[in-house]
């Protein structure tokens, strides 16, 4: 499709515009000839009436400029009589061709240039403009000019006699030299623009590097031009040394235009290329010897210096030839166009040199220059619009493989988690120790698939770029002996022994990224005991202090880990490929090649690398070295001692979690988050308590002791972090110890970090995991845990509820019963759900209408929450999208979706709902007991005093001892609103539904 072309009113303006100062500027006579230049810029060349003195007296005419005649004497000697158009502003000027000149007026010398051997060191001298000035008294009078030169090829040369003022003189030299000054002048100095251009570009692009010798050759060839120009005393003090310059450039000038198309061609040429150059080196250090030495003058050298300049430009040519006959050249095809005209001038130059010499055929050349830097820049910028759209193109492949890595890896990860979870329940569940068996290999092998499949996630994001260093304060030999307590059993269980050595760690605090340094320790000790059979496995660590600073003011020290074993060993041909992702140096017990790429992608983010040193059968041989900052005095102040462990099976070695003397408060504004994480806890035996905000909490906690506060940093009203700096400062008065653990949705790298500068003492993310739960409790209150009762085997009542729920598009009822514990915690959750959700349908409507972002934010969190926690997937990542669109302030797009959220969620209620109601009207009524009005009265009246105390634990024994009872339908609507208060936790809508009346 062709779009038309548009025209602004300031566009056309600007053309008017451009069109009126042209017409100007050609209707002044911009480019005429104007007075200041016909009158100002005055001169005249003398060419009539010269006569030569010979030198046995004789006089003949002479030819100005012209040559002399030859009487032997290696000199020549004209006079003639000066005009009458002399003014007080007259000069007179010669140019000598090598010669020395003298300039005698009325048989006086008025001006001399000479320069003998012992003062210059050589037997010519350069050439050099002589001005000499003129008076009005100097009118008829006699002018004699006489040049001398030690060789005879120079004596005789006479060269025009120009008379006008100084400036126009000089204008009549450049007009006449333009093509030998001014030009190279111009090409001068594009060389060094485009030269600069080129450096600057060849830092950042490395294909632009071999650009860089052919802007070098230009700017030699043409600086060679300015050295050598009749002008270059305009530009030099001293012209002697810039004409030897002059010739020891022009030999170098082959050099560069060799090396960069030795790039061009792809160094197929590579040996001859260097030696052409060598060749031309080696002819300009032994010319510049023999000049310098006075032996032989460059000028006598000159021809064999061009010579090697057009034999080598005669070889590019050959090799550029060959490369076309054999369709080599793929790349790079401007820059050879350019390579080739610019060749051919040279050799058409040097033509024209050897025929004469005297003729200037310099421009040609110059013309060669321009036309292939111009190829050069063109060629430079094509490769850089295709760098560039290969290097989208090579950004968009890697991000497209990024994606489908982490795409299939999700993918693949979801089905582990769901086998993992129901393999869970049977290793809870089972009692056959066959099938046990069978299970613990599902676990142990799921595991390994797991591990890999989050080492894939983790290569794609290190390859894409998309790794976060978190810097946090932590205790080097905590971390370190932490590491060792977890895999000294590890290795002893395999009959291994391991070894700690240590120097300078203890009472070491750093700061780093604590929890990805002991992965990465934890990936090569489990790499180490894995491929070690017997013998033993040796972890070191070591701090150095460097004496340095960073520019924040911290020390900074080297920390050092290396960790060997005496396993298989490494052989050199693995070795070479240990760190490619896609070469795999064997597997055993599970374990992939996959590791160590991670370790060493990660340890090149962090500035260093991992060392490998093995021999095969011997051992092998893993360190690395990070340079970290010291913790300064306010990271000190701030620290928690707490350490930071691996994320390993605390489990496994200490057993499930029991304690009937702990203390719980669960803070949630989300009753479904609280029904869950209060079944998860029951089986530690702790007695719990729940509260539906921050508010509540506080209150609970002042009338009530508790050890440890699992709070949910996001609530309406008063926040989490507000709550636990509130009780924080209580127990701080009464001088008690307090775990307050945080709750969050949302998962993120750093979040331990940024919950401890909280004051939180750790985090876990919802949905909450038994393990996770029962690992914090192990961590925190281990010196209150006791023996766990005998388990005792019950049958699931929940089961035909549970099937139908199954049933339900979008519920994976496996994640909910991963994420709840047990079927019973699952299908209470989904109750808890479908309860409070005309609450929560009613709050989001009139949210929507209120376009209260905050609180509609809060709200779509904890739909997310809840929604995960019964398995719908769909949902909570539709409500975790909106959530992050509202935290970025993306008003339009929070509020536009929303009520399709809202839609989404009326559906899912709607169906299990339906089937929560039917599995409701199923109870016999025919075998539940009848209730006396005062039995019935009483029972309202202790659930109100339990509603004005706040203690919803009483509530529900007493609405669970009136199901057990006959209820007519006004007293079962009445019940049901006091279930839906107490859902809500909600003890004014609990007390009003007490003293409702009729159908309210």
């Amino acid at each position: 499709m062709i779009s038309k072309t548009k025209f602004s009113f300031e566009s056309i303006i600007c053309y008017v515009l451009l069109v009126l100062i042209a017409a100007k500027l050609f209707s002044s006579g911009m480019f005429k000839s104007n007075d200041y230049i016909e009158n100002e810029l005055s001169y005249s060349v003398l060419s009539e009436g010269w006569e030569q003195v010979l030198a046995d007296g004789r006089i003949v005419p002479a030819e100005v400029p012209g040559d002399a005649v030859k009487d032997g004497s290696n000199r020549f000697e004209i006079q003639s009589t000066l005009p009458d158009s002399i003014t007080e502003h007259s000069w007179l000027s010669i140019r000598s061709t090598r010669q020395n000149i003298y300039i005698y007026i009325d048989g006086q010398l008025r001006k001399s240039y000479y320069r003998t051997f012992e003062e210059y060191g050589r037997t010519t001298v350069p050439s050099f403009y002589l001005f000499v000035q003129l008076h009005k008294d100097d009118i008829g009078k006699n002018i004699r000019i006489v040049g001398s030169s030690a060789y005879s090829s120079f004596a005789y040369d006479i060269n025009e006699v120009v008379m006008g003022n100084q400036m126009g003189i000089w204008y009549y030299y450049t007009i006449k030299d333009y093509s030998g000054f001014v030009l190279p002048l111009i090409v001068f100095f594009i060389a060094i623009g485009v030269l600069s251009i080129l450096l600057i570009v060849s830092i950042y692009s490395k294909t632009s590097r071999r650009f860089i010798f052919l802007g070098l050759g230009v700017l030699l060839y043409s600086s060679w031009e300015v050295c050598d120009s009749h002008l270059r005393q305009l530009l030099f003090y001293n012209i002697s040394v810039a004409s030897d310059a002059a010739y020891m450039i022009f030999s170098l000038i082959p050099i560069p235009f060799l090396y960069s198309l030795d790039i061009l061609l792809q160094k197929r040429y590579h040996k001859s290329n260097m030696f052409c150059a060598l060749m031309i080196a080696s002819l300009s250090l032994v010319t510049g010897y023999l000049n310098d030495m006075g032996h032989v003058a460059f000028i006598f050298t000159m021809p064999f210096l061009v010579a090697g300049a057009v034999l080598s430009t005669i070889y590019m040519l050959i090799t550029i030839f060959i490369d076309i006959f054999k369709k080599r050249l793929v790349e790079n095809k401007i820059t050879i166009s350019g390579y080739l005209g610019f060749a051919f001038s040279g050799v058409i130059a040097g033509v024209f040199f050897a025929i004469k010499p005297e003729t200037p055929a310099t421009p040609i050349v110059n013309l060669g220059m321009i036309m292939i830097m111009v190829c050069a820049v063109v060629d430079m910028i094509h490769s850089y619009v295709i760098d560039r759209r290969d290097r989208i193109v090579a950004e968009e492949v890697s991000s497209a493989k990024s994606q489908f890595i982490a795409s299939m890896s999700h993918e693949i990860r979801t089905p582990i988690n769901s086998i993992m979870g129901m393999d869970e329940m049977i290793l809870r569940e089972s009692r056959e120790e066959e099938i046990t068996a069978y299970a613990r290999n599902i676990r142990d092998y799921g595991k390994s698939l797991l591990r890999l499949v989050n080492e894939i996630l983790d290569y794609s994001r290190l390859e894409s770029g998309n790794v976060n260093l978190i810097e946090e304060t932590f205790d080097a030999e905590i971390a370190i002996t932490s590491l060792y307590k977890i895999f000294e059993p590890i290795a002893d269980k395999k009959g291994l022994k391991m070894e700690l050595r240590e120097h300078g760690i203890k009472g070491r605090l750093l700061l780093g990224d604590n929890e990805k340094i002991c992965k990465m320790i934890g990936e090569i000790l489990t790499n180490a005991i894995n491929y070690t059979d017997e013998g033993k496995v040796t972890l070191e660590a070591f701090i150095e202090d460097l004496d340095k600073t960073d520019e924040t003011g911290h020390d900074l020290v080297m920390f050092s880990i290396r960790v060997t074993d005496t396993g298989v060993g490494i052989s050199d041909t693995d070795l070479k490929k240990i760190f490619d992702p896609f070469e795999n140096t064997g597997e055993k017990d599970g374990q992939s090649g996959m590791s160590l790429v991670v370790v060493n992608r990660m340890l090149e983010a962090m500035g260093s690398r991992l060392s490998v040193r093995s021999r095969l059968g011997k051992g092998s041989e893993f360190s690395f070295d990070i340079i970290l900052k010291k913790a300064g005095e306010i990271e000190i102040a701030g620290w928690n001692t707490k350490p930071i462990e691996p994320d390993l099976s605390i489990l496994k070695e200490k057993g499930r979690y029991y304690s009937e003397k702990l203390n719980v408060l669960c803070v949630d504004d989300s009753n479904m988050n609280l029904s869950v994480i209060e079944g998860l806890l029951k089986r530690t035996g702790a007695t719990i308590k729940t509260a539906i905000s921050g508010e509540e909490a506080v209150s609970l906690a002042i009338l009530e002791q508790y050890d440890v506060i699992f709070m949910d940093h996001r609530m309406p009203g008063m926040g989490g972090e507000k709550a636990m700096n509130m009780l924080r400062k209580h127990y701080q008065r009464i001088g008690r110890k307090i775990v307050i653990i945080a709750l969050t949705g949302n998962e993120f790298e750093g979040a331990r970090k940024k919950y401890r500068e909280m004051g939180f003492d750790d985090y876990l993310s919802k949905p909450v995991k038994t393990f996770d739960l029962e690992k914090m409790l192990w961590t925190y209150c281990e010196d209150m845990a006791q023996s766990p009762p005998e388990v005792v085997d019950e049958s699931c009542p929940y089961d035909d509820i549970f099937d139908d729920i199954k049933g339900v598009d979008g519920i994976n009822t496996d994640n909910g019963i991963k994420y709840c514990g047990s079927k019973e915690l699952f299908v209470n959750a989904v109750k808890t759900f479908v309860d409070t959700s005309d609450d929560n349908i009613q709050m989001l409507n009139d949210l929507i209408n209120s376009k209260d972002l905050k609180n509609g934010v809060i709200k779509v969190h904890a739909l997310k929450s809840n929604a995960r926690v019964i398995g719908c997937g769909t949902l909570s990542e539709h409500a975790a999208f909106l959530e992050e669109r509202g935290d970025k302030g993306d008003v339009e797009t929070f509020w536009n979706d929303v009520p399709k959220l809202l839609t989404e969620y009326i559906e899912l209620t709607d169906r299990l709902k339906a089937i929560c109601q039917e599995h409701e009207v199923a109870t016999d009524e025919d075998s539940l007991m009848e209730i006396t009005p005062d039995e019935l009265k009483d029972a309202y009246s202790a659930i109100e005093e339990c509603a004005i105390s706040l203690d919803y634990d009483s509530i529900e024994q007493i609405l669970n001892e009136l199901a057990g009872y006959k209820l007519g339908d006004e007293d079962k609507k009445k019940v049901a609103l006091i279930k839906k208060g107490l859902a809500a936790v909600d003890n004014d809508r609990i007390i009003k539904a007490i003293k409702a009346e009729g159908s309210e």
